[in-house]
């Protein structure tokens, strides 16, 4: 299809995470069955709402390892709406009630707990540089008490814009907003910026640290398939990809998005790491913590699904068509 995470990754002379993945992913041996009484397991969440892809696909997951909600495991989420600030209360709020294990759906949220606790095993999930970030110590040797799902996203920006153009040729300008204090979206940038211009784009490139500074950039695009909106975040800090949509939306502007989500209310596409598969991923590290295994000594995996969507729907509705070659490539086409 339209790309795959161990082509990304040798091109990138990361062979020592794809050893990684390969080592976290086990042997085909059947898994161990929960023994004890009842599990207790905290999720944390930058999303606005508790369950959802990921959080839904780790439960999910869960119980086919044998945990079944209410019976042998119990589950609290809290979702801090993307406001950053709250996030370290409810780590902390997590922590207290010493849950067995804690599940982090991204970076800021890996992080609050980071901080909050190193005891209680954590599994993470769309983090960026792992290592980079000072949540693990290595990939194959994570470390003290976490362990998790590294992140493509950066790596994934500049394939990202290039099948845009494909599937908007008439491209000429993309917005890209960011938050500049987010390493991994500063790193998307700089690898966007060097793709733009071989495809003969102009990249109008926006930091913010506000919800408010975002609007200027927003309001000077154009409908009609010229302007275009990329996003590089997959977390809703500063509502960047909310607002954006909005905005598309009511212009006629066409969006590519990091994650199907997106895709599925209203972006034309999307291209990243499956969420619902990393949800899944995370649950089969959660499994081996479970059973006794120490999360440092569990190797960082990588992504295993990278999806292009594409909504053909949104296309027609501002003007559009997406070629049949383009849509063949996608490995979803909304109907």
């Amino acid at each position: 299809m339209a790309g795959s995470p161990a082509a990304l990754l040798s091109r990138r002379g990361l062979a020592l995470a794809l050893f990684a993945a390969v080592l976290g992913a086990g042997a085909a041996a059947p898994h161990a069955q929960p023994a004890r009484g009842v599990f207790r397991v905290g999720i944390l969440t930058s999303a606005w709402v508790p369950w959802h892809n990921q959080t839904r696909a780790f439960r999910d997951g869960l119980q086919e390892l044998g945990y079944v909600d209410g019976k042998n495991v119990v589950f609290e989420v809290l979702a801090s709406q993307g406001d950053s600030a709250r996030l370290s209360r409810f780590a902390e709020d997590l922590v207290r009630k010493k849950p067995d294990l804690l599940y982090c759906v991204a970076t800021p949220d890996a992080l609050a707990c980071q901080k909050a606790t190193r005891t209680i095993p954590i599994v993470f999930t769309q983090t960026g540089d792992p290592v980079k970030l000072g949540l693990v110590q290595s990939l194959a040797r994570p470390g003290a008490n976490i362990t998790g799902i590294g992140s493509l996203r950066g790596m994934l920006a500049a394939k990202r814009l290039e099948l845009f153009k494909e599937i908007v040729p008439s491209l000429r300008r993309v917005l890209l907003t960011y938050d500049p204090r987010e390493n991994e979206e500063h790193e998307a940038v700089i690898s966007t910026r060097q793709v733009a211009a071989s495809l003969g784009l102009t990249l109008l490139e926006r930091p913010i640290t506000s919800p408010e500074e975002m609007e200027a950039g927003l309001e000077k695009l154009a409908g009609g398939g010229q302007d275009g909106i990329l996003i590089v975040q997959a977390n809703p800090n500063l509502n960047i990809p909310g607002r954006s949509l909005e905005v598309a939306m009511s212009h006629k502007v066409p969006t590519m998005y990091t994650n199907a989500f997106w895709a599925e209310h209203g972006a034309l596409a999307s291209y990243g790491a499956n969420e619902a598969d990393q949800g899944r991923q995370a649950a089969r590290l959660a499994h081996k913590i479970l059973m006794g295994q120490r999360a440092g000594e569990i190797p960082v995996e990588l992504p295993t699904e990278i999806d292009l969507v594409i909504d053909p729907k949104t296309a027609e509705s501002i003007g559009l068509k997406v070629r049949r070659d383009v849509l063949l490539r996608a490995n979803r086409v909304i109907r």
